[in-house]
């Protein structure tokens, strides 16, 4: 597995995120991509956010065996179980109905996903699907199935690791998603973009302590986003609740050519006090249009208060209240 968390831009060094930052701007300016080369070898690489059990590195745009940066094919453990952390393109064959798309079905039913991040390098939260009726109904047909299904990338010639399952929560035609997702794919080759989520997506609740149950929760945060919406209406933007796209932000607010992305906190206090999530914060360090949207008192005298991302690391101090552990 890769492991470069640097690369070189103009005789300078710079990390992942600080590519991928620099990768968003060029696109939102349709400007050509960033020269991003490897810091051993020299070679184009490209930052890649990472996803399943795989944390944001860059990637060579062609595998370099002699580059201790670039990825290497992984080998097969002798004893493979059902869903080895990487298998062969024969292995991958019998585990996924076969075929050669990258949504694996057979009998009218999705089997698999086999991701090339070379074509989909937010996978596997973000599938762009290409042009063509048979590919485009077998999006549609993946956003419609119930279940989560095993996925696989590609490592390597004959190598493709396992990263779980997902499910697709959402899939969008429109022209903004598609020029914010399509990557280097051209935007007339795009049909949509398909949004998955992991089946083992962590959910912490936080319960006692003087916090609301969870119906009182669902009445405030419900409370909350109907507030904004109306008031972002009132300023004259259309909006689109993207809650269920687990996204980093609630609402999609356009107004003309302004684009918006509001996160959405509620409370029945008078004094804000909200928990974010790691993908929430995430996507604000790396979208400079995220706003904080802080409704206070939300069911009884809802008062707004709207914030940037840097607006609001200056004015709230983050405190741990859970962590994720892992096997060393």
């Amino acid at each position: 597995m890769a492991t470069a968390t640097l690369c070189k831009l103009e005789q300078r060094k710079i990390n992942v995120h600080e590519a991928i930052r620099l990768r968003q701007i060029a696109r939102a300016a349709k400007r050509p991509m960033p020269a991003f080369t490897c810091t051993e070898c020299a070679r184009p690489v490209r930052p890649h956010k990472g996803g399943g059990h795989t944390p944001a590195h860059f990637e060579h745009l062609h595998r370099n065996r002699n580059c201790s940066l670039s990825h290497k094919a992984a080998h097969q453990k002798p004893a493979a179980a059902k869903h080895a952390s990487s298998i062969d393109t024969a292995e991958l064959a019998r585990l996924t109905a076969g075929g050669d798309d990258y949504i694996r079905t057979k009998d009218g039913e999705v089997k698999g996903l086999a991701l090339r991040l070379d074509l989909n390098e937010g996978a596997p939260e973000v599938v762009v699907v290409g042009k063509g009726p048979r590919i485009e109904r077998r999006a549609k047909l993946l956003l419609d199935t119930p279940y989560a299904v095993p996925t696989y990338v590609k490592r390597g010639t004959n190598a493709w690791e396992y990263l779980g399952e997902y499910r697709a929560i959402a899939y969008r035609e429109d022209r903004s998603t598609i020029e914010q997702y399509r990557g280097e794919r051209r935007a007339e080759d795009v049909a949509g973009i398909l949004f998955l989520e992991s089946d083992e997506a962590l959910s912490v609740t936080v319960r006692g302590g003087g916090f609301a149950d969870p119906q009182t929760r669902w009445e405030i945060e419900l409370a909350a986003i109907q507030y904004v919406t109306r008031e972002l209406e009132r300023k004259g933007f259309i909006v689109e609740d993207r809650q269920r796209e687990n996204r980093g932000y609630d609402l999609l607010a356009r107004r003309g050519q302004e684009e918006l992305f509001y996160e959405v906190k509620g409370t029945d206090a008078i004094a804000p006090r909200f928990f974010i999530s790691r993908n929430e914060r995430n996507f604000s360090k790396r979208n400079q249009n995220w706003r904080l949207a802080v409704v206070t008192s939300a069911r009884a005298n809802p008062t707004l208060l709207v914030l940037t991302a840097a607006e609001m690391e200056a004015r709230f101090t983050f405190d741990c209240l859970a962590w994720e552990c892992t096997a060393a």
